[in-house]
C-alpha cells in the first residue's frame, strides 16, 4: 500500500524535474534570442554611406572655433543622444561612427535614412536606452545637428564673458539642459591650445625672433576672444600689445579682398 501511494508523488517529482529543465532550457533559449536580437540591430547600424567615416564621423576636418564647439557638443550634448548609454548583458554600445556624427552636422544629417532608423527603434525594442535613443532619433530625423550646433556656439561664446553658462535646446525628443564652466571648457580644448603654442613657437623661431622683441599681436576670429587663448598668446609673446579687429568678420573681409582687387584691376 505504502508503495502505491509513492509512486505518484515520485512520477510527480520526476515531471516536475523535467518541467524544470525544460523551463531552464525555454529561458537560456530566450536569453540567446534576445542577445541575438541585440547584436543583430547593432550591426544593422551600419554607415549609409560613404561619406561617413567610422574614426571621425566625417570626411571633413574641423578647426579653430568649429573643433571648440564640437568638443563641446561631444561633452555636453551627445550623452543626451546615447553616446554613453549601454545596455543588455553585453553592454552594448553605439556604433561609433554614430557616436562621431552626434558632433558635425553635416554627419549626422547623412544618417538620416529608413534603415537606420528603423534599427534605432529595435534597439529601443532590445532594451537600449529610450529616451535617449528617442533624442538620436529626432535629432537624425527632424535635422536639429545644425540647430544644435548653433544653440551650443552661441554657450560656447559666452563662456568668454561669464564662468558658466547653461546650454539649453529642446525641439522634439531632445531635451538639453546642460550646465557647463569655463574650465571644463578649456580643459576640452587643451590640445588645441597645446597645438597653437607649438605652431606660434615654431613661427617665431622661423621668422629667427625672438618670443620678446615681437611687439604686437593682431587678434581675429571668434576663438581669439577665449580667454585661455588670449593668456596662452600672453605667456609665449609677453612684451606683444594686443590688438582687436572684428572678431566675427575680418577672416571674410580678409578673404574677399584678393577678388576686390582682382575687380578692381579688370575695371582699369
Amino acid at each position: 500500500m505504502r508503495r502505491r501511494h509513492e509512486e505518484p508523488v515520485e512520477r510527480d517529482k520526476r515531471q516536475d524535474a523535467r518541467n524544470d529543465r525544460g523551463n531552464a532550457t525555454e529561458c537560456h533559449r530566450d536569453d540567446e534570442h534576445r542577445d541575438e536580437i541585440e547584436h543583430r540591430d547593432v550591426r544593422d547600424l551600419r554607415a549609409p554611406s560613404d561619406e561617413i567615416d567610422e574614426g571621425r564621423g566625417d570626411r571633413h576636418g574641423r578647426g579653430g572655433g568649429d573643433r571648440a564647439t564640437e568638443l563641446l557638443i561631444e561633452d555636453a550634448v551627445a550623452p543626451r543622444l546615447g553616446s554613453r548609454a549601454e545596455w543588455g548583458p553585453k553592454r552594448l554600445r553605439l556604433p561609433r561612427y554614430i557616436v562621431n556624427a552626434l558632433r558635425d552636422w553635416h554627419a549626422l544629417s547623412a544618417l538620416n535614412e529608413k534603415p537606420l532608423l528603423d534599427a534605432l527603434d529595435d534597439l529601443v525594442r532590445a532594451g537600449a536606452p529610450r529616451r535617449e535613443l528617442a533624442a538620436l532619433r529626432s535629432a537624425i530625423e527632424l535635422q536639429l545637428g545644425y540647430e544644435i550646433f548653433q544653440t551650443t556656439d552661441a554657450t560656447k561664446i559666452d563662456l568668454s564673458t561669464v564662468p558658466a553658462a547653461i546650454l539649453t535646446y529642446h525641439h522634439a525628443d531632445v531635451d538639453v539642459d546642460a550646465r557647463v564652466t569655463r574650465g571644463r571648457f578649456e580643459h576640452l580644448i587643451r590640445p588645441m591650445l597645446d597645438e597653437t603654442a607649438a605652431l606660434v613657437r615654431g613661427v617665431v623661431g622661423d621668422a629667427g625672433v625672438a618670443a620678446g622683441e615681437i611687439t604686437a599681436v593682431v587678434y581675429t576670429g571668434g576663438s581669439s576672444a577665449i580667454p585661455a587663448f588670449r593668456a596662452l598668446m600672453h605667456e609665449l609673446v609677453p612684451n606683444a600689445v594686443a590688438r582687436d579687429t572684428a572678431a566675427f568678420t575680418s577672416v571674410a573681409a580678409g578673404l574677399a579682398m584678393p577678388g576686390v582687387e582682382e575687380a578692381a584691376a579688370a575695371a582699369r
